[in-house]
């Protein structure tokens, strides 16, 4: 269910912003940003906090596995807003195409071995009750990834298992396919960065 507030509830100083934002990155803010900064008390600070280091912040990842991985488990929980938005980062960031069919036939894609690990494991989290076995993360780790980059993955997941429900349940929306990679580009841009005096 759409929410009107969140296209025109917000505080001044975030309706300032939100008319500002367009003009540094070329389109307007996305639902994401809107809901943030609608009351950033309850979600937005620590909301972008946690974005922020989980998909920016140090990593055996870089930001565009990230990403992926991002996309990834948007299209395990059939997240149309977040698919169509992480697949484009994903692209811009890896400087080759990230599509849908690429995630759905993931074994066979092309991706480096870690990444199928990564992927193994965040499919085995979505899908068995119980998440991956001790046998599938003892495989990742024979694929190369290091514990820190398995916490780094699942950490990706548990962010993206939140906003994909928002997304869902608030109808956030991108419009049409230039909307899309407008979209995927401003946040490339912005690297969910967002200017402290608009979170206070």
């Amino acid at each position: 269910m759409r929410l009107r507030v969140l296209d025109n509830g917000h505080r001044w100083r975030a309706r300032v912003a939100m008319r500002l934002i367009p003009l540094a990155v070329g389109t307007e803010l996305d639902d994401v940003g809107k809901t943030s900064l609608y009351r950033p008390d309850l979600f937005g600070r620590p909301w972008l906090a946690l974005l922020r280091e989980v998909l920016r912040g140090p990593s055996d990842w870089s930001p565009a596995e990230r990403e992926l991985l991002a996309a990834f488990v948007s299209r395990l929980n059939s997240c149309r807003y977040c698919i169509g938005i992480h697949t484009g980062t994903a692209t811009i960031g890896m400087g080759s195409p990230v599509t849908v069919d690429m995630l759905d036939g993931w074994r066979t894609a092309g991706f480096e071995p870690r990444v199928r690990a990564a992927l193994a494991l965040l499919e085995a989290l979505a899908r068995k009750a119980n998440g991956p076995t001790p046998g599938e993360v003892a495989a990742a780790r024979e694929a190369g990834l290091s514990d820190d980059a398995i916490v780094d993955a699942l950490a990706v997941a548990f962010v993206f298992n939140l906003i994909n429900r928002l997304a869902d349940a608030f109808a956030f929306d991108f419009g049409d396919e230039e909307g899309r990679l407008a979209e995927a580009h401003a946040l490339h841009k912005l690297a969910y960065k967002v200017p402290g005096f608009l979170l206070a």
